[in-house]
């Protein structure tokens, strides 16, 4: 049974991380471009780097999300991918796209 918070709150993120993500692609270099002393360039080729770091993170959290959209269509969402039983609501309040229940997501990072 999908709450239509959830849902709601789910729909809410894809769209925030698309604008990031298309704002981000519109302006890859953050409006920078290199100067003439050694310590600019270096602090605009690390702003650059975490420009790119932000944007990939948007996009791995975007894929998710997506994926927790699909699983409700399919009657899944809420179901640990591991062990197939039902996902702590409160865990889904916290993190809407969760994929694997709590003791299933702890052994995932342990191996």
């Amino acid at each position: 049974m999908v709450s239509d918070l959830l849902r709601a709150q789910l729909e809410h993120m894809r769209d925030d991380l698309r604008a990031e993500i298309a704002a981000a692609t519109a302006h890859p270099e953050s409006g920078h471009g290199y100067g003439t002393h050694q310590a600019d360039d270096g602090t605009i080729a690390f702003e650059q780097a975490a420009d790119i770091a932000v944007r990939r993170n948007a996009e791995r959290i975007l894929y998710e999300v997506e994926r927790a959209l699909t699983r409700m269509e399919e009657g899944r969402y809420g179901l640990c991918r591991a062990c197939g039983k039902a996902i702590d609501p409160a865990r889904l309040q916290a993190l809407p796209y969760a994929r694997y229940c709590l003791d299933c997501a702890n052994r995932k990072q342990g191996s």
